[in-house]
This record gives structure tokens, sequence and C-alpha cells, in this order.
């Protein structure tokens, strides 16, 4: 058994270890990062490799051999799930991912008050953990400032300072300057979305994306190739951890990655301290990393699963987990999806990064009056592709045609030839609440090729008051389609309760170590020098994607260490 000795250990360099392994670098602490995939190159992205990436999706685990199970209560029986949507390499998702970069409401912070106050306390699910965050968007704000001036996000402002500005997104909570770079060109769908938006009265605007819409920075504009989602980007426009922070962390001469790792262990001591990890190398050794401090990065199932294999006789029922609440409140978003199909133009739909893309906010959060809708929160809405970077092979696999068109045969295929490049996906990304019984456990019967436990998610979005935003938004969507003067517009299944994208929870921060796992800056209540860093902290989700926020609390508590542990570790208050 190799050890190593460090200031600090983080598990995971995606796009919160990225940061905060260049962060504490700067600051003079020695750092290694464990990393279960590779490190890979921009010169790893060139040619665009569809095969490689997109159909055995090579930046994402392994199903089979990391798999992730799902049932949807404690009764039934749990099916590993066929994708796992989340990175796989130095970076992590931010390699693959469309590169959205929203910043929250200032109500998705305080969503329990917020309802409160606007609809009473009935208008909650009883069912529900719904919580308000332990900080406010103003806490954040500087750090998701930060982030969008360190990597490079392009975007309009809508609220500068309290001002509404035309052309930016009028909900949004107030910035204190406008976005590093411009939007990115407007495609064909997001000009037919835009149209149809402002015929119904809505407030459609250029979604902001970490993509470089100019030069900055010594990294090239984007090309609009058309492989961005489920591809590393082969000039590096995308504003992925890969070739922001990790090459900072680098510079520092402070920073070590050590790739291939599997940590399997968060070891600590009988006074209750994080000591260190233990990880599985790529030659399959068994190795340990002594560390003052011990940061978890990881996407949420493996912050869990860690948290969980790493019981003691002083913790055993995992560390962290004296609350119980480890493995809780599991979130994820459910799109209810239109697709919109025209006759008399070409919508290529194809053509630039899917994340060149328009939206609208005015459904999203609390921007609207629910009463008497039968549910509270909302869904961003935006115009998309459905999963076209592998061309008409991914239409075919992805856009259900609409009733009375069969899904083979000789119908079928005319129906693709005609409305490949004829069609566009319309999409509410709805926020679904928490509710403690939505789960992340450790399956006793299925394993990974280390032989551990694989995480089981127990998890069933179809509850009602989810089911009654997904109906809500779907009409909603489908009148966009009408107005945007498509000749058909009809609804993709919603299939099963299994959660969709952009997993959170697990880990909950809070303000009361009795119902939460983490404080606001992710430092464990139980063991003041392990923090958790990640969506998996979020106690609520947004209609957002949640890159941006992850970021940005990356970032803050880079700085809490940096400013105050590193010279008084202990309990940050």
């Amino acid at each position: 058994m190799a050890t190593e000795k460090t200031d600090v250990v983080i598990v995971g360099a995606g796009a919160a270890g990225g940061i905060l392994a260049a962060e504490l670098g700067k600051a003079g602490m020695k750092v290694i990062a464990l990393e279960r995939g590779p490190r890979l190159t921009t010169a790893d992205f060139t040619p665009h490799d569809e095969l490689r990436y997109f159909q055995r999706q090579e930046l994402r685990p392994n199903a089979r051999r990391q798999p992730v199970t799902w049932r949807a209560n404690a009764k039934a029986r749990a099916y590993p799930l066929p994708i796992l949507n989340y990175g796989n390499q130095a970076g992590g998702g931010t390699v693959h991912y469309g590169a959205v970069s929203w910043r929250l409401h200032e109500d998705d912070f305080r969503a329990r008050s917020q309802t409160i106050e606007r609809y009473g306390a009935a208008a909650i699910p009883s069912d529900s953990s719904l919580a308000d965050w332990p900080l406010s968007y103003a806490d954040l704000e500087p750090f998701y400032d930060r982030a969008e001036y360190d990597l490079g996000v392009s975007g309009k402002a809508g609220n500068l300072q309290g001002r509404t500005i035309d052309g930016g997104n009028p909900f949004e909570a107030p910035r204190r300057r406008d976005y590093p770079l411009p939007p990115l060109l407007v495609d064909q769908a997001g000009a037919l979305f835009e149209t149809g938006a402002r015929k119904l009265g809505h407030h459609p605007f250029s979604t902001p994306r970490a993509i470089l819409s100019r030069p900055y920075q010594g990294r090239s504009a984007c090309t609009y190739c058309g492989f961005c989602q489920a591809f590393g980007c082969h000039v590096g426009a995308k504003s992925s951890i890969l070739v922001t922070k990790l090459p900072e962390a680098d510079r520092t001469g402070n920073f070590k990655a050590i790739t291939g790792a599997m940590c399997y262990r968060v070891n600590s001591d009988a006074g209750g301290r994080a000591t260190g990890v233990a990880y599985y190398g790529p030659d399959g050794s068994d190795n340990t990393i002594e560390a003052e401090l011990v940061i978890l990065a990881p996407f949420i199932y493996d912050n869990v699963r860690l948290l969980l294999l790493s019981k003691t006789a002083k913790f055993p029922n995992g560390l962290a987990n004296s609350s119980g609440q480890v493995g809780r409140h599991l979130m994820a978003h459910i799109g209810a999806r239109v697709f919109a199909a025209f006759d008399d133009r070409y919508v290529n739909i194809y053509m630039g990064p899917s994340a060149q893309r328009h939206t609208l906010d005015d459904f999203n959060a609390d921007n609207f009056d629910h009463g008497g809708l039968g549910f509270i929160r909302g869904a961003q809405v935006s115009v998309s592709p459905a999963d076209l970077e592998a061309g008409p092979i991914g239409a075919a696999i992805s856009m259900n045609p609409p009733p009375g068109v069969p899904r083979w045969g000789a119908a079928y295929r005319d129906f693709l030839a005609k409305y490949f490049a004829r069609h566009a996906a319309i999409t509410a990304q709805t926020e679904n609440l928490p509710y403690a019984d939505q789960t992340i456990d450790l399956d006793p019967d299925v394993r990974d090729q280390w032989g551990l436990p694989a995480p089981r998610l127990t998890y069933d979005w179809r509850r009602p008051n989810e089911l009654a935003r997904v109906e809500f938004m779907t009409r909603k969507v489908e009148e966009l389609g009408r107005a945007m003067g498509a000749t058909q517009v009809w609804r993709s299944p919603l299939g099963s309760g299994a959660p969709g994208a952009h997993h959170e929870g697990g880990t909950r921060m809070g303000s009361d170590p009795a119902t939460s796992v983490v404080n606001r800056y992710g430092q464990s209540w139980d063991m003041p020098n392990l923090f958790v860093v990640g969506s998996s902290t979020f106690p609520t989700m947004s209609g957002f994607n949640p890159t941006l926020t992850i970021q940005a609390l990356a970032y803050m508590t880079a700085d809490a260490i940096v400013t105050r542990y590193k010279s008084r570790p202990g309990p940050l208050v």
C-alpha cells in the first residue's frame, strides 16, 4: 500500500473539484485530486468521433462497470440505469455538457418561505421536505460573477443592479455587471421561438452558455460545429474545467492529479476527524492519501456512496450522517417536451451547439401566479435539439413521431426523411420538489467493477404536485409551438417515474445540524475537516441547470477555506 501526504485531497476533478484545486493551490496549499477517469486534451476531440463519444458515451461512466440502479419505491426491485449522464474524466461533466449556465432566482433560495408568504403553508405538499437554503442569492452573487468571468460565459443581462435591460431575462436576479461575452448567434429555431413567444406576450432571450462567442483569455471562439452535447470541444471554446481551472491549478506548482483512481473510503480517526482517503489505482493497487483537509466533489451518487461506505464505530450510519439525512431528498429535472414540425421551412436544429437556443422564464420559479393551479414552482422553457448530434440516427432514437405515424416501416422512414431538418423540440424543464423518501443508498445486490455496492436510487417523480405542473407546462409549450407556426405539434411520452437530468440532493446543506448534512460552505457538521461540494448539497433544485451554481458554491467554499479555515481550522459559522 502506497501512502502520500498532502494538505488537501479532493475526490473528483470536475465542476467543483477543479475550481477548488486551483483556488487552494494559488493560496499555497498542497493539493492532490483523485479522478476516476482519464485526463484528456483538446486534441482528443479532433476529429469529431461520433462512435466513441456519442454512441459509446466514453465521456460518461460505463453503466455496466460502474452501475447505478433505480427503483420506483422501497418495495420494488432495482434495475441498472442504461445511461449515466455525468462525467467520468478530469473536468467532469463540463467536458461533454451543453454548457448552459444559469444563476438561480432570488426566490429559488427561499422556496419554502416564498410559497408560505404568497399562498400559505397548505400550498406545500404535506409529504414534501421543501426547505430554504442557508444562504441567499446576495451571498452567492459575487461568486456567480467570479465564475462567469473566470471561466467565460456568453449571455445578455436582463437585470443590472435592479435595472431591467431589454433583450435579457427580465425575471433574473440583479447582477453587478453584464456577462463577459455577448450571446451566441441566433439560429433558425431560436428566431422562430422568439417570434412565437413574443406573439403570446412572453419574454424570450438568449440562453446563457459557458461557450465563447468571441475569443477570450487566449481561447478560440465557438465554430458552431454542432458537436457539443456529449462531445468535448475541438477548439477549447467550451469553458470546461478541463481547459480553464485545471491548467490554472497546474501553474500553481502545488497541484497533482491522479487519474484512474477509484476512491472507496474516507479514513477517519477515533476522535472523529477525517485523516485522508483510500483509493484503488489504475493497476488495482490499494493506496492511501493522508491529508489535513478532505473535500468530496464527485457526482452526487459518489458523494453519498463514499459517506455511507466510510462508516465507523463512531459513525455507524456513515460519515457526516448523525442527522440521518445522508442520501435523502433526491431531486431531478423532468422535461415536459413537445415536438413542432414545419412544412414550409427548414429549421436545421442540428446546426451549431446544442445549447445555442432561446429560453423564456415566464413560467419558472414563482414568476407567475400559482393560485388555484394545484402545484407550486415552475419550469424553464427552451427550444432545443432532440439529441441530433448523431444526425438522422439520433433523431430516429429521440424524436417520437406524432399520433398516426408508426415507429417502423416505410411510413416512419418517410416521416423522418421529411421532418428531420424541419422540426424542433420545445422543453419545459420542471423544478421538482424534494421528498425525504426519494433517496440514494447502497444496493445490496449489485456491485461495480471494484466490488463496491452500486448506488441505488429510490425515486418516482409522479406525485400530484409534479403531475399537475407537467400538465400545465405541456399545454403552455404546445401553445408556443403553434405560435411558432408549426404545422404539427405533439407531445413526447413522459415515460416512467425514473429521475431525469441534473440530479441533486443527498447531502443537503442547512442551518440546523439536526436536519442537514453540511453547512452553507459544504462543511460537515460532524467532521469540520470534511467538506462536500456539488449539487448533492442543494436543498431545492430550481428549473435551471445546476452547473453555474455548483461552480459559484465551489468558489465560495474555496474563499472560506483560504481566508478563514486555513488560519484557524474548525467550524465555519
